[in-house]
């Protein structure tokens, strides 16, 4: 396919990326370089020249598969308890890889291109009917084939194929939580506030549209300013079930036996549940690190496992100095030629910090040097 849109449009850079990744899984390195660097002329996309430098990586220490039949290991896998933080500052191994995974549901979804506002006009705009469950409580529900409507109005900007992967996506990791009964049918104010916090937007803005979703469902009086404590708990625990994985469906059931349906919480109090590290969505502040440093390179600095630059946050290990990318933290992934009892890691969101940390480490060295040798 690539080859037809060339012959008519010789300067369409996907067409010439496509051309290299084709190239490469054929094993054709040199050509697939050469396609890459023709795309990189034309675009100035930081992602092509990075892919680039990964290729040059590759090419100058040749890594094997892990396990791979020849050569050395290209890495080797620690587990968890291994893997040690210096400082409150460097985010942990799990919590990093819970951190990921919703960044991946973003881009897959393009919610993180969604704005909250949006989010909040769709529910003041476009009311849904009022139904009522087997227990009679009243709820805005719908069905889920109707949702895709919904949906459609949120992320208009999406080309048709890539709206249906974002729906998938949507309902195999949201949907399927909502629904966990099966019925065809999603509260839908649950459902707008489960997507608050993925969406763009200052993260006040984003806990404020999950809370005001959380208040425009029916079970609160209008006019209200305040939500039932019940209520911000079960959403708290959907929350995690749907984006931590590691905590499962098991915390959702823990709101069976909530009895004080008469408490409620107000937005202040609604933060302080949200914002919890343990029991909250304490995640979203490296979520919302994780956004930020989408662009944020490293100078020259390459990723001792994967040899990709470091793109984000990068951490150094405090004994034997390699770096890892975000990824590969988070999978525990080491070269095997650093083999320790332990790994102990600190995190550089930039080299400016690497930097300070340098001139401290210096610093300190020289005082040392001088109180040792006496004039």
């Amino acid at each position: 396919m690539y080859t037809r849109v060339l012959g008519v449009w010789p300067n369409h850079w996907r067409a010439q990326l496509n051309k290299a990744v084709s190239l490469l899984g054929a094993g054709e390195s040199e050509e697939a370089k050469k396609a890459l660097k023709e795309a990189l002329k034309m675009t100035n996309r930081v992602e092509l020249h990075d892919a680039i430098a990964h290729l040059k990586q590759i090419q100058k220490k040749r890594l094997r598969r892990n396990g791979g039949a020849n050569g050395d290991e290209a890495f080797i896998i620690v587990e968890p308890s291994k893997f040690k933080t210096n400082g409150e500052r460097t985010t942990p191994r799990q919590e990093l890889a819970n951190a990921l995974d919703v960044r991946a549901f973003q881009r897959i979804t393009r919610l993180i291109r969604c704005d909250v506002e949006i989010l909040r006009k769709e529910m003041t705009e476009n009311d849904a009917p009022v139904s009522y469950s087997v227990s009679g409580i009243p709820e805005k529900s719908i069905r889920k084939a109707s949702l895709e409507g919904i949906l459609y109005r949120l992320l208009n900007f999406l080309k048709p194929e890539t709206f249906v992967g974002a729906v998938k996506a949507i309902n195999q990791k949201v949907l399927s939580v909502l629904d966990e009964s099966e019925s065809g049918k999603v509260d839908l104010g649950m459902f707008f506030a489960v997507l608050a916090p993925i969406c763009s937007g200052f993260p006040q803005m984003r806990k404020r549209a999950a809370f005001d979703a959380l208040l425009w469902r029916p079970v609160n009086e209008e006019g209200s300013t305040l939500i039932k404590k019940t209520d911000a708990t079960q959403y708290i625990k959907l929350l995690r079930a749907i984006y931590i994985p590691t905590h499962g469906m098991s915390e959702i059931l823990e709101i069976h036996g909530e009895t004080d349906n008469a408490s409620m919480v107000s937005f202040t109090e609604f933060l302080e549940m949200f914002d919890n590290p343990d029991r909250g969505f304490g995640i979203m502040s490296r979520l919302l690190k994780l956004e930020a440093g989408d662009r944020n390179r490293h100078g020259s600095h390459v990723c001792t496992v994967c040899r990709y630059p470091v793109i984000g946050s990068r951490f150094k290990e405090m004994k034997c100095h390699f770096s890892l990318c975000s990824q590969c933290y988070s999978e525990g992934k080491v070269p095997p030629t650093f083999k320790q009892e332990e790994y102990t890691f600190k995190e550089y969101d930039n080299e400016a910090e690497a930097m300070k940390d340098k001139c401290r480490w210096f610093t300190l060295h020289s005082k040392n040097s001088s109180i040792a040798t006496p004039s």
